[in-house]
């Protein structure tokens, strides 16, 4: 009789109790980058539809903002501020190219300059300004595409996502604001990816920390950033899991301080939180700039406040307006309701009696570009913004599916019909324009004329947007920051005589102008203009001061 053949498998070996199997570190490393490849062609195949709306418009967004971003709009001296403070932090180890005095946390221009020095970026330009246009290109392509997952994440339906990256993208507002060098546009991916990450599905512990870490850059980027944290914390506290919602959020908001922390633990350690005599100080600053720093006013009355936003609205009425329009309508919905709070916050700043910096509508822009698909998009019965509590009646035939579903077509038909009709054509000519200008800014063609006509050793007083290219492009000694003349003693004391002058025309029409800047104002009296470019409110001169006048000594 034939012996029966055991058809099972033999059992695995399993190593005896209490040994353990050494893996070599070569495979160990090998399966653990077949892991990860794994994981990420699962995310792509899960994620395929999103990625194929997403790519093009990336490539729009990064192609309208990079085309023409050279020319247009002119060089400001903020821009030149922070490209300086960013080329000190590479090339002198230093926070600024002068006493750093706590006006801004320097998470944003530290940034800039790991750039630079991963990619050799202040050397790869004719300008230094170039590369700073280039950060910001790279912060708004990060900007929008964070936008679209975090719109995704809120529950918004596909073109409703990819409608909130195209207002983003193409609002000639949006993209003035976001081609000149502000530390606003650095903290927008960072605000934009602790919203996304505060979403999080899984709710783990990780992406509250993750959501923490990232509001802790955006606050080490700009301050002011901290106005965001009720809508952030909301965001995860409603996304949150019942049971551990409390502990995530706590353990992220423990992390995100301690890692703001590090901006005054510097100042502890450089001596300079407290104010004192012979130094500058953080607690200084920051009564300056919460009490003592001069009001613009409110929008809601008449003054520079108004006529700031008015400025806004010079370059586009449609996007900020709808945004704030939208707000009532945005706290219908629960998961609305955060990102309606961002831009409430936002918006609650430009009617309060304080100083309204010029460059707040950054802000505003995004959150209005989420807003307004957002709530078309739930009027329009998107199932992913319908609160799960919320059960919708089917209806009992088809028929009357249908005039349901068109009725909720209405409102999102009729403002695409508008926009097509009446803000479309506007923003085409806008963006044509800003895309096609190809004279060089005043402020450059004055740079290369001081390169081609001026010795490297005269001392000149500059607007700070061409203090980098005169440095470190041109070899020129450090010339000297306008604001610096009269406000910063250890310019002043030492200085007894002017050369040459180059500064744009609207300083001189300032209100306090003569007595901010006495030294400027002696030092014209004594010169002649020997160039000009630009024209209206960019008009830069040239002013070459008589080499026989000297300047008195700054009084005691």
């Amino acid at each position: 009789m034939a012996s029966r053949v055991d058809t099972q498998a033999p059992p695995r070996w399993q190593p005896e109790a209490g040994r353990t199997i050494d893996v070599p570190a070569p495979q160990l490393r090998i399966s653990l980058r077949v892991r990860l490849w794994e994981q990420l062609r699962a995310t792509v195949r899960r994620h395929r539809m999103s990625l194929v709306w997403l790519t093009p418009l990336l490539l729009v967004a990064g192609v309208v903002h990079a085309w023409g971003m050279y020319t247009y709009p002119n060089w400001i001296d903020d821009s030149g501020t922070y490209l300086a403070q960013a080329w000190a932090v590479q090339y002198r180890h230093s926070l600024a190219h002068y006493t750093y005095w706590y006006d801004h946390v320097p998470g944003g221009w530290i940034q800039m300059a790991a750039w630079s020095a991963l990619t050799n970026g202040f050397n790869r330009y004719r300008s230094a300004m170039a590369f700073g246009y280039e950060c910001m290109l790279i912060a708004k392509v990060a900007a929008a595409g964070i936008m679209f997952a975090l719109a995704r994440r809120l529950g918004y339906r596909r073109p409703a996502a990819a409608a909130s990256v195209l207002l983003f993208a193409l609002c000639p507002l949006v993209l003035v604001y976001s081609r000149w060098i502000y530390l606003d546009s650095i903290v927008l991916p960072w605000i934009l990816l602790a919203f996304y990450l505060a979403y999080s599905p899984r709710r783990s512990l990780w992406a509250g920390i993750g959501a923490g870490v990232a509001f802790a850059i955006a606050v080490l980027s700009k301050e002011t950033s901290l106005v965001w944290a009720p809508a952030v914390a909301w965001a995860m506290l409603q996304n949150g899991d019942r049971r551990n919602r409390h502990v995530v959020w706590a353990v992220s908001a423990a992390v995100s301080v301690a890692v703001m922390s590090l901006y005054p633990l510097y100042a502890v350690f450089k001596n300079e939180l407290l104010e004192g005599p012979g130094h500058v100080s953080l607690e200084w600053t920051v009564k300056w700039q919460l009490l003592e720093r001069g009001s613009t006013g409110s929008v809601l009355h008449p003054g520079a406040g108004r006529d700031l936003f008015l400025g806004w609205l010079a370059y586009d009425k449609f996007l900020l307006l709808a945004g704030l329009a939208m707000i009532p309508l945005g706290l219908c919905w629960r998961r609305l309701r955060p990102v309606t709070l961002a831009l409430l916050i936002q918006a609650l700043m430009l009617c309060r009696d304080g100083y309204l910096p010029v460059m707040h509508v950054i802000n505003l822009t995004p959150f209005a570009a989420l807003l307004v698909p957002g709530v078309l998009d739930a009027i329009g019965g998107s199932p992913g913004l319908v609160s799960k509590g919320r059960r919708e009646r089917r209806p009992r035939s088809r028929r009357s599916a249908l005039v349901k579903g068109s009725m909720r077509a209405v409102p999102a038909v009729a403002v695409l019909t508008a926009f097509a009709i009446l803000v479309a054509p506007a923003w085409a000519a806008s963006l044509q324009q800003m895309m096609t200008v190809r004279e060089k800014p005043a402020f450059h063609q004055a740079v290369l004329w001081l390169a081609g006509n001026v010795e490297r050793d005269k001392t000149i007083v500059v607007d700070d947007s061409e203090w980098v290219d005169l440095v470190h492009n041109h070899g020129f000694r450090p010339p000297i920051w306008v604001y610096k003349l009269d406000l910063d003693p250890a310019v002043r004391r030492p200085l007894r005589r002017i050369d040459y002058i180059a500064v744009d025309d609207t300083l001189w029409k300032l209100g306090e102008a003569r007595e901010k800047f006495p030294s400027l104002f002696l030092a014209r009296k004594h010169a002649r203009q020997v160039a000009a470019f630009g024209r209206g409110d960019d008009r830069v001169t040239i002013w070459k001061v008589s080499p026989r006048w000297r300047l008195p000594p700054p009084k005691s």
